[in-house]
């Protein structure tokens, strides 16, 4: 089935190049540190990719409605080889800022096209779980970037590290050039077909669910980045847990989230979408109120590992709910503003709770976190309003291409959105 293969292709892409960036990644700062790099040139590259994500990601989700999905990929995986390419070298902290520049706008283009691809070839009322099981080649090359890196590093030092980055992003080039079709199968854009119009994404008239998207992932990624900033600073700090622990402690939520995947997928297919978002952003938000007031290692594990379960209640069903507004509005430009929005949250959080922290101690962080995301949920809820249909959209004028290829497709499909590639 060539649906079933282009998914495969895609599931491939993603966890070679999640798991190269995860690699890097995960020591880029310790790299700039052994450079000599201090204060705003130790924090400046870390910046830049933040920046060239939110910036990037809208107009480059338009650009790739405009040439096809098929180059958009090519030239986001292009520049991948490219970035990974140059940390082979043994640059200045300035060329390694243009580098990680550069990997924040291929980012910003391969994330929305990637979901576009995949989600144009899910059928409605298999959505939740194609989303799901394809999340788990993000999830699962998150897990593994850390330790493989740290492995390599030991064994190979950062010349071992980044020849790993470069040869996966040539893996996952070589693979999309075999395994994407150009043309339009799956739904895919290509110059000359038939593609669904982008209207004003904001305005009043149409968007509401999809503000409403917005609102919730701002604060999921608020809460994320802000407890994956301090949460390591009030394990050794507060609660003296060794190396060992923090990391079990620290990749717990990450591995509950990729064991549930599939049957939360499974879930949200059955269940309506909006009440397993709201449910799962309501628990995860009222689980961050108690973090600072674990005693334990016992206590803090089996807490991280619920924020994890009830994060990944809510993932599947919002990245449903976010191809039908593609589907309505215009894939590759929606899952762009998306992903914009994920990255501002990412980005916020960190200054706003090194504020915090400075001024009112860690725990405020956390309440913080707990705070922003219950907010974000009730913006969900009363701007989510617009009401599922059974069968998804219904077909119109404007989206007859995408709706066709979804109807008659059984592929196994999913979408990625995160900040850590």
């Amino acid at each position: 089935m060539p649906e079933r293969d282009l998914l495969r292709t895609l599931f491939l892409v993603n966890f070679a190049v999640t798991l190269a960036f995860g690699i890097a990644d995960a020591f880029f700062s310790t790299y700039l540190f052994s450079l000599g790099a201090r204060g705003l040139m130790l924090g400046l590259p870390l910046v830049c990719y933040s920046l060239a994500k939110i910036v990037c990601s809208p107009a480059l989700g338009a650009w790739s409605e405009r040439v096809g999905y098929r180059h958009a990929v090519l030239a986001s995986l292009a520049l991948y080889l490219v970035v990974s390419t140059g940390y082979l070298f043994n640059l200045s902290v300035p060329a390694l800022t243009v580098l990680r520049l550069l990997q924040g706008v291929s980012c910003a283009l391969f994330r929305p096209v990637l979901l576009s691809l995949v989600g144009s070839c899910a059928a409605e009322k298999r959505r939740g779980t194609i989303l799901a099981t394809f999340d788990i080649s993000f999830y699962g090359a998150l897990c593994l970037g850390p330790l493989a890196g740290g492995l390599l590093k030991d064994s190979s030092g950062y010349v071992g590290v980044f020849a790993a980055v470069a040869l996966l992003c040539l893996i996952a080039l070589c693979a999309a050039l075999y395994g994407i079709p150009g043309g339009d199968r799956c739904g895919g854009n290509a110059p000359g077909h038939p593609r669904p119009v982008s209207p004003r994404l904001l305005r009043r008239d149409h968007a509401g669910s999809y503000r409403a998207l917005l609102f919730f992932i701002f604060g999921r990624a608020f809460g994320i980045s802000l407890t994956g900033s301090f949460l390591p600073i009030l394990l050794t700090a507060k609660l003296g847990l060794t190396g060992l622990r923090s990391g079990a402690i620290l990749a717990s939520g990450t591995v509950a989230m990729t064991l549930l995947l599939r049957p939360m997928g499974i879930l949200s297919d059955r269940a309506p979408r909006r009440l397993l978002v709201t449910a799962g952003g309501t628990a995860v938000s009222v689980l961050y109120f108690l973090v600072p007031v674990a005693p334990g290692f016992y206590q803090m594990l089996l807490l991280t590992l619920a924020i994890g379960a009830c994060s990944v209640l809510s993932q599947p069903a919002s990245s449903a709910l976010l191809v039908e507004e593609g589907m309505r509005h215009g894939m590759a430009v929606t899952v762009g503003t998306f992903n914009a929005t994920l990255n501002l949250g990412f980005a916020a959080g960190p200054l706003f709770g090194a504020l915090l922290q400075g001024s009112l101690g860690i725990a405020a962080v956390f309440h913080a976190a707990g705070t922003v995301g219950l907010g974000a949920v009730a913006l969900f809820a009363l701007h989510g309003g617009r009401p599922e249909t059974e069968g998804g959209l219904r077909p119109s004028a404007k989206m007859v291409p995408a709706v066709s290829a979804t109807a008659s497709s059984s592929c196994e499909s999913v979408p990625p959105y995160s900040h850590a590639a």
